[in-house]
């Protein structure tokens, strides 16, 4: 069954033993889950049991306990699958997932319309299945306002139509920005002018800077380019978009290389052309980074993405430790993929 992504009667959508929410907008599918999660929690009182598709399918025998039959201390569960593919469709059986009362909650990347489980969700009564397609300016603008109202914050139509001029804001920028003005509220009068320093947008530029640097593995530069960027205010959802920008690039020169090209031929021969001022940083990237180690960094960005998203108030320090821990690889060796 087909559901829009906004006006959810999440009660309602709770009776469903099985819900798919999937789409590009990463910030509208994790305040979507984090609704389902409170829900289950206070009203269904569920325990909730988080798992990524790379695990179930590689622990088929664990997976198929966990959908047939109760759980061993008789707790009623929400289990949440990530990173879900149609590889996950051949396990996934209506009746039985019905039958055991199970309520499960599968999150994905954006699916086509041939893909067999958007298909399943779709077509099944039984299931949910909701797409989150990327928020346009007019909609965006009718959340800041409705937010500035929820929050009593007096700010004219003028004044946010100026925020969105001068700021590529999302979704998660305005739920950035929100949690600011609740914070200072409890002890400074929140006005046009302090509102117009938290929609701050950090240098592009910066985001950049710091980001060739992580894949560099330069920490001196880094450190410098962080605390002064950090003076000014930061903006996580900018660096991690820059970063997987820069990564899924990286991927995608690499899987160019049908010929066996050397990093340098590859680079100088890549279409679109690299910019000239950037074709000597891609390659020592190139070289330092193979294309396993880049996939794994992806999932990864996704997870710190999420984990700062959740605790906004310590995602400084969130960031700031997974770039540093991306510059010399070792995040990579402390998460079992």
């Amino acid at each position: 069954m087909i559901l829009k992504s906004f006006g959810l009667n999440f009660k309602d959508l709770l009776k469903k033993p099985l819900i798919l929410i999937y789409g590009e907008n990463l910030s509208l599918i994790t305040e979507i889950e984090e609704k389902i999660i409170e829900e289950s929690k206070e009203n269904l009182s569920l325990s909730i049991k988080r798992y990524q598709e790379e695990y179930v399918l590689s622990n088929l025998e664990i997976f198929n306990q966990l959908i047939s039959s109760n759980s061993l201390f008789g707790e009623q569960e929400l289990i949440i699958i990530s990173k879900a593919t149609d590889k996950l469709l051949d396990f996934l059986d209506e009746d039985t997932i019905i039958i055991n009362q199970k309520k499960i909650l599968i999150l994905s990347d954006p699916l086509t319309k041939k893909s067999g489980l958007r298909l399943l969700a779709e077509n099944s009564n039984n299931f949910a299945c909701i797409a989150c397609y990327n928020d346009t300016q007019e909609q965006l603008q009718s959340i800041l306002i409705q937010k500035f109202r929820e929050n009593k914050i007096i700010a004219s139509r003028e004044f946010v139509n100026s925020l969105f001029e001068t700021n590529s804001l999302n979704r998660q920028d305005i739920s950035d920005a929100i949690n600011k003005i609740q914070l200072i509220q409890k002890s400074t009068v929140v006005d046009e002018k302090v509102l117009k320093n938290i929609f701050y947008s950090s240098n592009e530029d910066d985001n950049f800077e710091i980001i060739n640097f992580c894949l560099l593995g330069d920490k001196k530069n880094i450190n410098r380019i962080l605390n002064n960027v950090y003076l000014q205010g930061i903006n996580f959802n900018e660096i991690l978009s820059a970063l997987k920008y820069k990564t899924n690039k990286l991927i995608e020169i690499q899987e160019s290389n049908n010929n066996g090209l050397s990093v340098s031929q590859l680079v100088d021969n890549y279409k679109p052309p690299i910019f000239w001022k950037e074709k000597n940083i891609v390659k020592e990237q190139l070289k330092r980074w193979s294309k396993s180690e880049l996939s794994k960094l992806m999932d990864i960005i996704y997870e710190i993405e999420i984990s700062c998203k959740k605790n906004y108030e310590t995602s400084s320090i969130i960031l700031q430790n997974f770039i540093v821990g991306a510059s010399d690889k070792s995040c990579l060796q402390n998460r079992i993929f």
